[in-house]
């Protein structure tokens, strides 16, 4: 009897170790050379293991989600039959060669996830073959998904190499199709076959490209219905014994689906959202579940369109529906379109919207359980033949808003990439409304079927004697037969008589179409984009690509709209990536775990007290947050469409703009709309000697301490708010002495002042702190400076440090962007905006730092949404007083929405209770006893409007407080909330029941 270990193979030079994800044979399974006996996970990918030892698997295998040593046993293979563990204690010294699949060290190319069902993807061809030189942005393969064939897109150089998945490979998602080295001499020309259930065929050289697709790829498997918990329900409770993420029972709440007994596929078994979307029928789950009928033949495995279709329609058998018809004379529509020079479709796609306008339900849809989706954008599918005669969908976005031109634009586009299939998902996914016009190929009469997600469908039959049949079908769980019958008379005059709108179809043009047609006498409400017509280059250029221009670029684009980007940098993401949040925090998370160990003995661990810094490492795991993230945000604007620049931007006139990239000529680009997010920089007042020594970098800011060698040994610091505070507790932990100035009275105005003097006492034990601050001067050398100060009673003193940190905040600097030229107004430094994030001229907005107000990354995110929503013509505000901010301090303080004394300067006759962190058990245990929280409410009415905290994980904490403010949640509903123990979320009831029991104490007096 004969015993080989199966040993964790190495997939790269850096591998250690892998975790056993699944085992694909069990003991006593029979194993032939080149079988695949597990997969594992390393630090890279999920890989298959491939053994090249024929005979039978043998225990003890290792369990799932073990750690396992690189040459260490995963399991044995046996030479005898019914051989199902090796004795206790015998020693293997054999080895079965084992192999991981791909194999190969370098960056792997991963199976991108182009739409959100997608799980798995087929290699369709090679752009690139193995040795070649790859460059930023090079499209590299396509890969057919189960809608379209898309490219792949990578963003690293270096040289492709193998293993490289062979065309008509099937790679699921996140799993690597080929590599890509550094060096042209690790390049290797292995392929690999990979069959449609993910194993490995075969493995040979990458033959030379053929010009030849192949007949037959295989197909994708559709992935289980992915929902999203965006409804009011309330999680599901977690179910006994077991464990499920927040947001999976937070999707078990919206779909009405109960945990228990529910398979997890999560780490040790928990319930994660895919395993709740599972529990709901998925189209091809109710496919299947219906009765089949086994049919004699041979039969072939259907393409993915024709599998996408048979569970589409399949799934639709579980609509209530119904069918009205009635018979319309298209002969003016088509002599109109023709007048206009835009297809007859497009022109029944927009009188579809422009009847809508005066039926809203035809667009809303069933959402399970017991839902209606009230959609007020116009996204119709038109159903269009691909070349290989499958049915396409293509949708036609924003059709209330747009005038025909620009739709025939956007249609001519469409279906180009719809017969080849290579439209993207946004391009395909979440029609509001469906058109089918079969019509065009003979057909007299049809009834389409309507898929879950619309609640009604068009079907166009051919021409015949009393006019066209134009057919709903509808869902009965959204639309009733008068619903239907009266849209369709009043399509039936808008196509009838198209003068009335056909000619003013533009923005803002539908509301009075609808009324005219149906002779309505009520306001459509239908929503107007404000983004002048025009034959521009853009319809909105946003100029700064930080969070602000970024968020509102991204919702631009997903609602069809062409906008451009131009940033003044390589990448995305402005100060908060680079300059502000991301890199202050990552030197925060090296700060805290010196801070820490400080603790460590108070909990019974010994020797962790003299931790020692790393500061090239510190800067090194710095840099890659920041370049990883820079990266996936550039990719992710790309993908959507978005045309993004490099180059300052400066406005020529009112509608162009003039951009001078690094390299290159300067150009100019014309817009409809414009939305300015430029930020701003550091501001440095003018003390004598400050200006002057920040070329030296002996006085550096937010937006130049980057560039520090070493972590200095002495700092000063001017000014004391979040960026000062936060600055000098970092290198206090990292073993500085720190003075810090401030000309105010206090530290962190913008703190709510109980919160921020707590937080003072605290800082004032660690730093030497001088509020009511007179900065003579500062002067020295870089390493070597001196910053003169005289406090509050007028006494002078020097300090010596190796460099100076002027903190005094940021303040907008616009002078190079010719606002004169457009006739924007200033407020200030900032320009003047009005609540919806609007400039003084009206296709023009601004937001973030540019604006002046809270100056933070979220802050601008979502006033770019704001000014995003109204340029698509939805009135959207920010609504500066359910705001939120963190400092990133020891402890940290925090607030969301108003303090007492805001409140009442606002009118509001607001109460707050306050509770101390040395009361938590939580607290109590961890050691992190110093602070407090307070909850806000608005006495009349119980409403919460602020959360203010002081702890040292408010960056958890504060999430909870966020969505009771902006979720207007009262004490009761707070108080009456189940929060689990032992965790600090527990203060919230009891915050919100001792302010409940007062009030109702006082109301009896």
């Amino acid at each position: 009897m004969n015993h080989y270990a199966i040993t964790m193979p190495q997939l790269s030079d850096t591998m250690t170790e892998g975790v056993v994800v699944t085992w694909e044979k069990q003991a006593g399974d029979r194993v032939e050379r080149g079988d695949i006996v597990a997969t594992v996970e390393t630090d890279k990918a999920i890989m298959d293991v491939e053994v090249f030892k024929a005979g039978y698997l043998a225990g003890p295998l290792a369990e799932i989600g073990a750690t396992i040593a690189v040459g260490a046993a995963l399991g044995y293979i046996t030479d005898t039959a019914g051989d199902v563990a090796i004795a206790a204690g015998e020693v293997v010294a054999e080895k079965a060669q084992t192999e991981m699949i791909p194999h190969h060290a370098g960056t792997p190319i991963v199976m991108p996830q182009l739409s959100d069902t997608m799980t798995e993807g087929v290699v369709v061809t090679w752009e690139k073959q193995p040795g070649d030189v790859i460059k930023r942005g090079d499209i590299v393969a396509t890969v057919e998904t189960d809608k379209a064939i898309m490219d792949v897109e990578v963003f690293q150089e270096g040289y492709l190499s193998g293993p490289i998945a062979d065309v008509g490979s099937v790679v699921e998602v996140g799993h690597p199709m080929a590599f890509i080295v550094d060096d042209a001499s690790k390049a290797n020309d292995t392929g690999v076959t990979i069959s449609a259930d993910h194993k490995v065929k075969d493995t040979h050289k990458v033959a030379p490209p053929s010009a030849d697709k192949p007949a037959h790829l295989p197909i994708p498997k559709p992935a289980p219905a992915q929902v999203a918990a965006t409804g009011a329900m309330p999680p599901v409770p977690r179910p006994q014994g077991r464990q499920a993420t927040p947001y999976a029972r937070k999707v078990a709440g919206q779909l009405g689906v109960n945990l228990a007994g529910l398979a997890g596929s999560g780490p040790s078994g928990v319930i994660v959202s895919a395993d709740v979307a599972r529990a709901r029928p998925s189209m091809a789950e109710v496919a299947h579940a219906l009765p089949q009928v086994d049919v004699p033949g041979q039969g072939r495995a259907m393409t993915s369109m024709e599998k996408a279709v048979s569970h589409a329609v399949t799934a639709s058998l579980t609509l209530p529906t119904f069918n009205v018809t009635v018979n319309i004379n298209t002969a003016a529509l088509t002599a109109a379109a023709k007048a206009k020079k835009v297809s007859v479709t497009v022109a029944i796609a927009k009188a579809c919207s422009v009847a809508m306008a005066k039926f809203p339900r035809m667009n809303w849809a069933y959402q399970p359980i017991d839902k209606l989706v009230e959609r007020s954008h116009h996204d119709f599918g038109v159903a269009v033949m691909s070349n290989d005669g499958g049915l396409v969908v293509p949708i036609l976005h924003g059709i209330e808003k747009k005038p025909l031109e620009a739709l025939q634009s956007d249609w001519t586009g469409l279906v180009e990439r719809a017969r080849v299939r290579k439209l993207a998902p946004a391009e395909y996914a979440n029609p509001t409304f469906t058109i089918s016009n079969m019509g065009m190929l003979g057909g007299s009469h049809f009834t389409a079927i309507p898929t879950p997600g619309i609640s009604a469908i068009l079907a166009i039959a051919a021409n015949g004697p009393q006019g066209t049949p134009f057919t709903i079908t509808g869902d009965h769980r959204v639309l009733n037969g008068a619903d239907v019958a009266l849209y369709l008379a009043t399509l039936k005059q808008t196509i009838e008589a198209p003068e009335g709108w056909i000619q003013g179809s533009g923005v803002g043009g539908q509301g009075t179409a609808a009324e005219a047609v149906a002779g309505a006498t009520a306001t459509i409400s239908a929503p107007v984009s404000p983004i002048p017509e025009g034959n521009w280059d853009v319809q909105v250029v946003v100029v700064g690509g930080g969070p602000g221009g970024e968020d509102c670029a991204r919702d631009l684009a997903d609602h069809g709209i062409k906008v451009m980007m131009v940033n003044n940098e390589p990448f995305p993401g402005g100060e908060c990536l680079w300059r502000g949040c991301i890199p202050s925090k990552a030197w925060r998370a090296a700060a805290d775990n010196i801070r820490n160990r400080a603790h460590d003995a108070e909990m019974g661990v010994d020797g962790t007290n003299t931790p020692k810094l790393n500061w090239e490492q510190v800067e090194k795991h710095r840099r890659w947050v920041q370049t990883s993230r820079g990266e996936m945000a550039l990719k992710a604007d790309k993908g959507m469409k978005i045309d993004v620049r490099e180059g300052y931007g400066e406005f020529v006139d009112t509608h162009t703009l003039k951009i001078t990239p690094v390299e290159g000529e300067p150009y100019q680009v014309t817009f409809g709309a414009a939305v300015i997010a430029t930020g701003a920089p550091a501001f440095v007042p003018p003390i004598p000697g400050a200006r002057e020594n920040l070329a030296s970098g002996g006085v550096v800011t937010s937006d130049t301490i980057w560039n520090l060698a070493a972590p200095p040994k002495r700092l000063g610091i001017v000014g004391g708010g979040v960026i000062g505070v936060e600055m000098a507790q970092i290198f206090r932990d990292l073993g500085a002495e720190v003075l810090m100035l401030e000309r105010q009275d206090r530290l962190l105005p913008e703190t709510e002042e109980e919160i921020a003097k707590h937080l003072i006492t605290l800082l004032e034990k660690e730093i030497t702190v001088v509020t009511s601050a007179d900065i003579k001067e500062i002067g020295g050398t870089p390493g070597a400076m001196t910053l003169r100060y005289a406090n509050k009673e007028g006494v002078e003193s020097t300090f010596d440090c190796e460099v100076i940190l002027v903190a005094t905040g940021k303040r907008p600097d616009t002078r190079k962007l010719n606002l004169d030229k457009l006739g924007v107004e200033l407020d200030g430094a900032a320009i003047k905006v009005n609540a919806h994030c609007q400039t003084s001229v009206p296709h023009v907005y601004a937001v973030g730092d540019v604006i002046g107000g809270y100056m933070l990354a979220h802050t601008a995110a979502t006033q770019g949404r704001v000014a995003a929503r109204n340029l698509l013509g939805h009135a959207s505000v920010y609504d500066q007083d359910r705001d939120c901010g963190v400092t990133f301090s020891r402890p940290q303080a925090g607030f969301v929405g108003l303090s007492v004394a805001q409140a009442k300067a606002k009118g509001i006759d607001a109460v707050e209770a306050k509770m101390p962190m040395s009361i938590d058990a939580k607290a109590m245990i961890t050691g992190e006893t110093e602070g407090m929280i307070k909850l806000v409410a608005d006495k009349a009415s119980g409403r919460i409007i602020g959360v203010h905290y002081l702890a040292d994980h408010t960056d958890t904490l504060i999430g909870t407080g966020v969505m009771m403010v902006a979720g207007e949640m009262t004490l009761t509903q707070v108080a009456k909330a189940i929060f689990p123990h032992p965790t600090q979320t527990e203060l919230f009831g009891e915050l919100a029941r001792r302010l409940l029991n007062r009030l109702r104490r006082t109301a009896k007096k």
